[in-house]
């Protein structure tokens, strides 16, 4: 086989293994334009070593800006209902629940929104750092569900 051909075979397997495994990397920069007031670089994708996936979309003009997008496939509902008492401590702010998005979903005005569907769950981190423009909390809704449609089985 010839180098431009097992290049091609590499980008499809590549792109095959991460529809089977899914991908933290729920958005275009396109799509999260509206959202961040700015077109983000293209998502990176890393692994924790706890196991959860992380996408990181930085600020074109700025170094070392995220919006994040982590999914977690081991949160089952005691770990979803810590985090959220995490974040609102961190906060010092009341969460926000979210009807409608997932199992059970919040919003913590600190800056972050995470919602459970069955044993996953999917974060949205840098809502405010990540951002030029303040995102309404409707706006964190739709975004967190969208990200939800996306989880894929």
């Amino acid at each position: 086989m010839n180098k431009p051909m097992l290049a091609l075979v590499a980008v499809i397997w590549s792109g095959a293994a991460a529809a089977q495994t899914g991908t933290a990397c729920l958005f275009t920069p396109v799509e999260l334009t509206p959202f961040l007031g700015h077109t983000p670089r293209a998502g990176v994708t890393s692994t924790s070593r706890q196991g959860s996936v992380g996408c990181q979309y930085g600020m074109a003009d700025a170094q070392g800006i995220f919006f994040w997008v982590r999914v977690t496939e081991k949160c089952d509902r005691q770990a979803f209902q810590q985090q959220a008492r995490t974040r609102q401590s961190a906060s010092g702010k009341t969460n926000r629940i979210f009807g409608g998005v997932g199992d059970e979903a919040f919003y913590s005005p600190g800056g972050s929104a995470t919602a459970r569907v069955g044993a996953r769950c999917v974060e949205l981190s840098g809502l405010r750092a990540g951002s030029k423009r303040v995102i309404t909390e409707a706006e964190v809704q739709k975004l967190l569900a969208l990200a939800v449609s996306r989880l894929g089985t």
